[in-house]
C-alpha cells in the first residue's frame, strides 16, 4: 500500500474513509451480481488503494479475488478481477503483478509466474435470445440485421455464441452457432441472421419465462465440463415484450437465471418497462424500435464483453511445502503522473503434498 507519511494524518483518515466507503460498496455490488464465484470474494477478502500522499484521490484501483485453486505439486492458481477507477485497465502483465506469501514478496522468475487474460482462454460461450413472437417487417428486417451482426461480431472475439428465437411456443428454435474466433470476418449477409429475419412465430403469444430457463440449459450444455478456469457463460435475452403464455412462472425464471451472468435488451414501447430488469442482472439496455438497435447494442456488447477485459488469471509455482498459507496478489498501476499505486487481493490455500517437482514450464494452461 501507498505510504502515508506521519505529516498527512487528516490525508490518512481521508483515505481510509475512502477505502471503507469502497469496501462497503463493492461487497454490495458483488453481493447482487450472479456471477460465478463472486460469492468468495467476501470471504476472501480485498484492498483497495487511490489516495496519493498529497491528499489528492486518483482513481481508485481495486483487485477482487475471485478463485483461488492449489494443487500438488505446487501449482497455484488465482483468478482476480482488476478495475481502474470502475473500469478495465489497458491490457495488463506479469510487470503489473506481484505475489506474495506470508508477506514476503516472490520472485517472478523463479516461482514462474505468468499471467493471462481471462479472455485468451478457450471454452468461454454466449447464448443469445431473440423474440419472434411476432414477424419481423420489411422495414424492421435491416437494422435489426445490422444490429445482430454486430453483437455476434462483437461477442465471438472471446467467446461461441448461439442464436436462437422464442415465441409462444414452449422449444427454442435454433438459428445458428458462431464459433469463437478472434481472426473472423464481419457478418455481412450472414445465412443464420437471414434465417432469424424470415422466422415465422409457430405461436403468436410469447414465452419469455420458458425460454429463459431452456436458454439456460442450452448455455450449461455448450459449456466444456473440464477446463484450466471456469469458462464464462452468458445468457442475452432481446425481448419484445412481457411474458404472456405463462407456461413457467417467473419464480422460475428467477431461478434459472442465478450462478449465470445475464443480459436484457428490451425492444419497443415496452421498452421503458423496468419490471422486468431483473432478467438482465449484469446489464440492461433498451431501444424504442427494432430500427434504433445500434447504440444499445454496443452499449451491451461492451457489457458482456468486459469479464474479458478485467479478469485474469495468476499461476505460479509455490515455494510452499506443507499447510495453509497467506497468498496475496498485488497489482501495480501508474498514474497519469507515473507513480504507481497498488492494489492487493489476499487469500488462503493448503500446500500439503506441495514439493520440489513443479515445473515452471508446465503452468501454462490452455489458452489461445
Amino acid at each position: 500500500m501507498r505510504q502515508i507519511s506521519t505529516n498527512h494524518f487528516e490525508q490518512a483518515a481521508l483515505c481510509q474513509n475512502l477505502r471503507l466507503v469502497s469496501s462497503v460498496v463493492l461487497n454490495y455490488a458483488c453481493s447482487m451480481s450472479l456471477r460465478d464465484n463472486c460469492g468468495l470474494a467476501a470471504l476472501l477478502g480485498w484492498f483497495v488503494v487511490g489516495c496519493s500522499v498529497h491528499g489528492a484521490v486518483a482513481p481508485t484501483v481495486v483487485v477482487q479475488p475471485l478463485n483461488v485453486s492449489a494443487k500438488p505439486p505446487g501449482r497455484v492458481q488465482a483468478v482476480v478481477s482488476v478495475t481502474d477507477g470502475g473500469k478495465a485497465p489497458d491490457e495488463l502483465g506479469p510487470e503489473n503483478f506481484e505475489v506474495r506469501e506470508g508477506d514476503v514478496a516472490l520472485s517472478s522468475e523463479q516461482v514462474g509466474l505468468r499471467v493471462q487474460s481471462l479472455g485468451t482462454f478457450t471454452g468461454h460461450e454466449a447464448v443469445v435470445l431473440v423474440d419472434g413472437s411476432r414477424a419481423f417487417t420489411e422495414a424492421e428486417r435491416a437494422p435489426l440485421g445490422d444490429a445482430l451482426a454486430q453483437l455476434v461480431d462483437r461477442l465471438r472475439f472471446h467467446q461461441s455464441v448461439t442464436l436462437l428465437a422464442f415465441d409462444g411456443s414452449p422449444e427454442l428454435r435454433l438459428i445458428s452457432r458462431y464459433t469463437q474466433s478472434a481472426m473472423a470476418a464481419p457478418l455481412a449477409k450472414d445465412p443464420g441472421i437471414a434465417r432469424l429475419l424470415a422466422y415465422k412465430p409457430r405461436d403468436k403469444s410469447t414465452s419469455l419465462y420458458s425460454a429463459i430457463v431452456k436458454g439456460r440449459k442450452a448455455l450449461d450444455d455448450r459449456l466444456p465440463k473440464t477446463s484450466p478456469v471456469d469458462p464464462v457463460g452468458s445468457l442475452i435475452v432481446v425481448a419484445r415484450g412481457p411474458d404472456q403464455a405463462g407456461r413457467v412462472d417467473e419464480a422460475a425464471a428467477r431461478a434459472a437465471l442465478q450462478g449465470r451472468r445475464s443480459f436484457l435488451l428490451k425492444v419497443g414501447t415496452w421498452s421503458k418497462d423496468t419490471s422486468l430488469d431483473w432478467v438482465g442482472g449484469e446489464g440492461t439496455r433498451a431501444a424504442a424500435s427494432l430500427g434504433t438497435l445500434g447504440s444499445p447494442v454496443d452499449e451491451l456488447a461492451r457489457q458482456v464483453d468486459d469479464v474479458f477485459l478485467r479478469d485474469y488469471v495468476v499461476t505460479y509455482c509455490s515455494p510452499a511445502r506443507f499447510g495453509k498459507r497467506k497468498l496475496e496478489v498485488v497489482v501495480k498501476l501508474p498514474d497519469e503522473s507515473g507513480k504507481e499505486r497498488t492494489a492487493h487481493a489476499a487469500s488462503e490455500f493448503d500446500a500439503t503434498g506441495f514439493n520440489a517437482s513443479c515445473k515452471k514450464s508446465g503452468l501454462q494452461a490452455s489458452a489461445r
